[in-house]
Order: structure tokens, then sequence, then C-alpha cells
């Protein structure tokens, strides 16, 4: 461990690590190395393991949303240009299929 790192809490640390995408088994070793006890850092990696899955839920919902919001549009947008008798071919089929893809993507990318 470098001189910056044992200024730092290990609660920050162990964010540090996860950014520069360290496995938990590259955590658990760093942690085992610096005398941490078992416990102590099986609680940890459960921690470590909630902050990616909440960056991953995170990125997922943002998707999610965005998605809907197009699917929204296209709903709109094929309903206005119903009325006005011009052509919906193009909010009907691209803005609402480009919506599901990324509501499906969100999803994958939450559950997957």
């Amino acid at each position: 461990m470098s001189n910056t790192e044992t200024n730092i809490p290990i609660a920050k640390l162990t964010e540090v690590w996860v950014e520069q995408g360290l496995s938990n088994n590259d955590i658990k070793q760093k942690l085992a190395f610096n005398g941490y006890d078992d416990k102590y850092i099986s609680e940890l990696l459960k921690e470590v393991t909630k902050l990616r899955n909440a960056k991953k839920t995170t990125r997922g919902l943002t998707f999610i949303l965005i998605g809907a919001c197009l699917c929204l549009l296209s709903c709109i947008l094929t309903l206005s240009h119903a009325f006005t008798g011009s052509g919906f071919s193009f909010a009907l089929f691209g803005i609402t299929t480009i919506g599901i893809l990324l509501v499906f993507g969100g999803l994958v990318y939450i559950f997957g």
C-alpha cells in the first residue's frame, strides 16, 4: 500500500478500487494483505457488490426512462399526425422501436 492510500479511509479506498475496475478477489487480496479480519472483509465486499449494483441500476433506469419518453413522444406524434392526415409511419414505427429497444436495453443492463 502506498503512502497516499494509508491516509484515505477504507470506504473511500474501496470506492477508488471499484472505479479502477478491480474485482472482488483483488480487493479481498489487498485487504487481507493489509491485515484486515476475514469477517470485516466479507462485510466490505458485500457493500462493494451493492455499490456496483447501484451503479448498474442507475444506468439501466436512465435507459428505461429515455426509452419510455421516446415511446410517449411517438404516441403523441402518431396521434397528432393521424388527425392531420399526413404520414405517421416514422413516428409510429421508428421512434417506438428505438424507445422499446432502450427500455429492454435498460432492463438487460439491470438484470443481465
